[in-house]
């Protein structure tokens, strides 16, 4: 299997022209037209999966053989918008040495278009001998509330995904399992009273301060698979509307604390409610779970994509690559369905996602292109366990 110069001309240019076309999150409708046209000059057969009014994920199937795996290709066509200090026009991508820049270079155009190629580049290539159904989506709301993702698995089904989002194997481990995030809404109810006599009522307020620096401080520990997790207040709001010195009665605040894949909803709820017994807490208090919720997954390193995976990768590096475990969320979140469904989340090498001058290294392309094509290959071949 050969990845050509042609090849890489082809996957440079369409990346670029894809980073051309606006697709900031909320606004996609004219990246979702540019994949659309894209997969239709590639000789796919794209489908639109309507979100929201003007937002569509992009899918197309290519189905080999009547039976046999359904493996998932996926990823987030939405950018975060252009932060203040691109000395660029972030739109327009250009290519200094082996860097390719511009918004979206690696978080995550450039990986939507080396999947699609890839997928192209397989059937080209396929000499038969494997079964199965390969589907490829490009989904909207990734750096929001996944919405996309959340409408993607709600009418599909698949056995197993590869989302390609920028963790090398290299560089960075390869991901396997993530942390899941939940937001709390916390209100701390107080009692009114004159601001120059504090003592005769509860200031939610303090309170709050208290029960926020509690949740920190036992909140915050080593994650022997996912790192340091810590929570973080996020808003915070209280007081008086109109100037007075009353003691403020109510005082409401948000926490958002990466969670490990066992940890429930009520253990939170639970949790919170403990730590305000444990400090004493004034008052009363409500604690409510907000969107967006995700959950933590761990994907079985003996599963077949990950096999697959491996193997592709060893096959073409010549050693094993990183694998490994994120403190952080993607679509691979909901994607997992709570580790109901294996992936993968392995991609491109590049820097400065969400900040300015974004890039991706070209040099990373071929490879990688390589073993997306032998994981595809691996996956619909690999004999049932």
């Amino acid at each position: 299997m050969e990845i050509c110069k042609e090849d890489l001309d082809e996957i440079k240019r369409r990346i670029m022209e894809f980073i051309s076309v606006r697709s900031i999150v909320g606004e996609e409708f004219e990246g979702a037209k540019y994949l659309t046209e894209l997969m239709r000059d590639w000789g796919f057969k794209p489908e639109l999966q309507k979100v929201e009014e003007n937002r569509y994920n992009v899918i197309c199937r290519v189905r080999l053989g009547d039976v046999g795996r359904r493996l998932l290709l996926n990823g987030h066509m939405d950018t975060v918008p252009p932060s203040m200090d691109w000395n660029v026009d972030p739109f327009k991508p250009f290519i200094d040495d082996d860097r390719l820049y511009g918004l979206g270079a690696i978080d995550m155009k450039s990986g939507l278009i080396t999947l699609l190629y890839s997928l192209k580049k397989f059937i080209e290539e396929n000499e038969g001998g494997v079964n199965g159904e390969i589907i490829y989506s490009a989904v909207v709301d990734e750096e929001g509330y996944s919405k996309g993702a959340k409408k993607l698995v709600s009418e599909l089904d698949y056995d197993a995904a590869i989302i390609g989002e920028p963790y090398d194997g290299i560089d960075s481990s390869v991901v396997i399992g993530e942390t899941g995030k939940i937001l709390l809404s916390i209100e701390c109810i107080g009692k009114a009273a004159h601001a120059f006599r504090p003592w005769i009522g509860v200031n939610a307020i303090e309170e709050a301060s208290k029960l926020i620096l509690k949740i920190v401080e036992e909140g915050t520990f080593e994650d022997e698979r996912f790192g340091r997790i810590q929570p973080t207040t996020l808003k915070i709001e209280g007081g008086y509307k109109i100037y007075n010195v009353t003691l403020p009665e109510k005082c409401i605040f948000e926490v958002n604390i990466l969670t490990k894949p066992e940890q429930t909803d009520e253990y939170f709820i639970n949790w919170i409610n403990e730590l305000a017994k444990k400090i004493g807490l004034k008052g009363g208090i409500s604690v409510k779970i907000k969107e967006p919720r995700y959950y933590g997954y761990i994907t079985n390193e003996n599963s077949m994509i990950v096999k697959a995976f491996k193997k592709a990768f060893e096959e073409e590096y010549g050693f094993k690559p990183k694998i490994g475990f994120k403190a952080t969320i993607t679509d691979g979140n909901i994607i997992a369905m709570k580790g109901a469904k294996p992936l993968i989340v392995y991609g491109l090498r590049g820097g400065n996602a969400h900040m300015a001058n974004e890039y991706l290294e070209l040099k990373s392309i071929e490879k990688t292109c390589k073993v997306y094509i032998k994981t595809m290959k691996n996956y619909l071949k690999t004999e049932e366990e």
